[in-house]
């Protein structure tokens, strides 16, 4: 439309030279070519042309005015062109500025004023593009900033605000997609993130009543559930090493208490109070350990009255057996006298008859010293055959007080001594042991803050898709050892989508390479599409164990190489999987390259697998 305008400004300057000059009929020829001389150097050659031609019309062949008007008429069709050059710019900017492509349509206005600086529409639809860029700007740096903070408390999962800075962003520009986009996700990231809430709390509740009715095992199954959703929750990981404490105390007090019951049906009484003694060790203030010690003590000195009551009744009947058997070697004596005052003439046999006598009271008395010791014997052998047991059975304070039991019976029992040292030899590595595991909880909890870091960190490669550097962060974790098997389990589920999704697997047996002697593998160019996901894997051995070495992976086409990468091989002996984003330089993405080759520097190594594969 303002191409007509302009056309007819144009159109009218020329009518109206042409009625001025109509005017002037009577005028020189000196006084049109002057005329003509003024609008040519006032740059209006429309009429310059008419009063040129006027010229010649008086001075058909006058050769001065041929030539003004010749000239005349290239500016003319200067003109002509830088219009058509200046229209095509307008309406390049009337394109744009419809599309409201603001950059654009000024770029194009621009140039349309650098050829009629003076247009009007032109200049005023530049001034109005100006004054909305310079708003837009305004409101850039508003909106860049709402959808910058949105996005990184969509990260940290505060939801709520982030789709409140989203919403700003909108309000700003309501017709870009990209909030409404984000709102939409985030809606749908909280919808789901309040999900595992309200599971992880669910979890940690019935957790809670599990442990309150010591069902430890239920509740700690609860809790690794609950960390599942939210693997660095502090409060679940308290709760968790707290349980785990708890079940360890519980399933020793159980056991303990199992062993004193079984015990007290027994009526091995003694024995039983050791046990519940012990079950007071690992919760002080038991009370079923208290009231059953209390009701064995009475027990136990009843067995004890009855014990000596026997033992005294044992002597008492030793002592009548040793009075009786006095008695009668008495009264043989007594009628071997009497035998031998009446048969003075057997005085040999009554001589003989005394000494038999003297033989069988020695005899008897030997007998008697042999059953004490005997008896003796048997009351060690049986005090160390039940110290025995209990060693058998792990019950190591009370074999120790067993066996000391021997040293009031026969002091300096070597038997007992050996045993003694055995038991002090075991307990000792118990304390130890117990002050190792200490020392590993210790160390686990110091190394929990880096665990979690490099977690985070392989969590969030991982998210990316960026899997070299979630393997590595993996690797970083496992290798602090704490007893968690996460790390290993994501490696693994990381090689296994690597190998769900490989592209060429470029070798099909393992094979030996010479050091620096080069190996190549062709294949036919990667999708497009897919490069910028795509890794290298190799799995190799160091065949020279203890002495690390770097490998060349070179990649590249008929045109030459493209580029590469190095790998360090591992001094390990056992094979390794190398894991490389090969996706993530340049050449590989922009070139159709077509093989890989590889150049062991110095040392020998044996490679399994070579594959190309992508992350998705």
């Amino acid at each position: 439309m303002k191409r007509h305008i302009l056309f007819g400004i144009l159109l009218g300057a020329a009518v109206l030279c042409s009625t001025g000059v109509q005017a002037q009929n009577a005028e020189s020829y000196e006084s049109l070519m002057k005329s003509g001389n003024t609008k040519f150097a006032a740059n209006d050659y429309i009429s310059a042309k008419t009063y040129y031609e006027m010229a010649l019309k008086q001075r058909p062949n006058d050769a001065e005015a041929k030539k003004k008007l010749d000239q005349t008429l290239v500016k003319i069709q200067q003109d002509s062109e830088r219009q058509e050059i200046f229209y095509a710019h307008l309406d390049a900017g009337d394109a744009f500025h419809a599309q409201n492509k603001y950059e654009e349509a000024l770029a194009e206005y621009d140039k349309a004023l650098a050829i009629f600086p003076g247009d009007k529409y032109v200049g005023a639809q530049a001034d109005e593009i100006r004054a909305i860029l310079k708003e837009r700007s305004d409101k850039q740096e508003a909106y860049n900033t709402a959808i910058t903070q949105g996005n990184s408390l969509l990260e940290e999962e505060n939801f709520d605000a982030a789709i409140m800075q989203f919403e700003i962003a909108k309000e700003i520009f309501p017709n870009d997609n990209l909030p409404k986009e984000r709102i939409t996700e985030a809606k749908r990231l909280q919808s789901l993130y309040n999900e595992k809430v309200s599971r992880f709390n669910t979890l940690m509740d019935e957790a809670n009543n599990l442990a309150l009715r010591k069902n430890f095992d239920g509740a700690i199954q609860k809790l690794n559930q609950a960390l599942e959703l939210f693997p660095n929750d502090g409060q679940a990981m308290a709760k968790l090493q707290e349980l785990r404490g708890s079940k360890d105390i519980n399933d020793r007090y159980n056991a303990v208490i199992a062993q004193a019951d079984q015990l007290y049906e027994n009526k091995s009484y003694k024995e039983a109070k050791i046990q519940y003694q012990s079950a007071l060790n690992i919760v002080a203030g038991d009370a079923y350990a208290l009231d059953m010690i209390s009701r064995l003590d009475p027990l136990i000195a009843q067995q004890d009255a009855e014990e000596a009551a026997r033992i005294a009744a044992e002597a008492e009947a030793a002592r009548l057996a040793a009075e009786a058997e006095a008695a009668r070697l008495a009264a043989e004596a007594e009628a071997a006298r009497i035998a031998a005052e009446e048969e003075a003439a057997r005085l040999a046999a009554e001589e003989a008859a005394r000494i038999a006598a003297e033989e069988e009271a020695a005899r008897l008395a030997a007998e008697a010293a042999a059953a004490a010791e005997a008896e003796r014997q048997a009351r060690i052998q049986n005090t160390l055959d039940a110290a025995s047991s209990l060693l058998a059975e792990g019950k190591y304070v009370e074999a120790k007080s067993k066996y000391q039991e021997v040293f009031s019976i026969d002091e300096g029992n070597a038997i007992a001594t050996a045993k003694i040292n055995e038991i002090d030899g075991i307990l000792a590595q118990i304390a130890a042991d117990e002050e190792a595991a200490r020392l590993e909880r210790e160390r686990i909890e110091s190394l929990r803050p880096q665990y979690n870091a490099f977690i985070k960190e392989g969590d969030k490669q991982f998210a990316s898709k960026t899997f070299d550097k979630a393997v590595e962060a993996y690797a970083k974790a496992e290798e602090l050892n704490i007893g968690e098997t996460y790390p290993t389990e994501m490696i693994a589920r990381i090689n296994k989508i690597i190998e769900d999704n490989k592209l060429y697997e470029l070798n099909t047996e393992a094979f030996t390479m010479a050091a620096n002697t080069p190996r190549r593998f062709t294949f036919n160019p990667v999708d497009v599409a897919s490069r910028r996901s795509n890794y290298v894997i190799l799995k190799a051995r160091n065949l020279t164990p203890g002495k690390s070495f770097p490998m060349i992976v070179s990649f590249g086409s008929d045109s030459g190489k493209n580029g590469g990468f190095v790998l360090a091989i591992s001094e390990n002996e056992e094979e390794k999987t190398y894991i490389f984003r090969i996706g993530g330089q340049y050449k590989w993405f922009s070139e159709n390259n077509t093989w890989i080759e590889l150049i062991s520097e110095n040392d020998d190594v044996e490679v399994s697998l070579v594959m190309i594969s992508r992350s998705n």
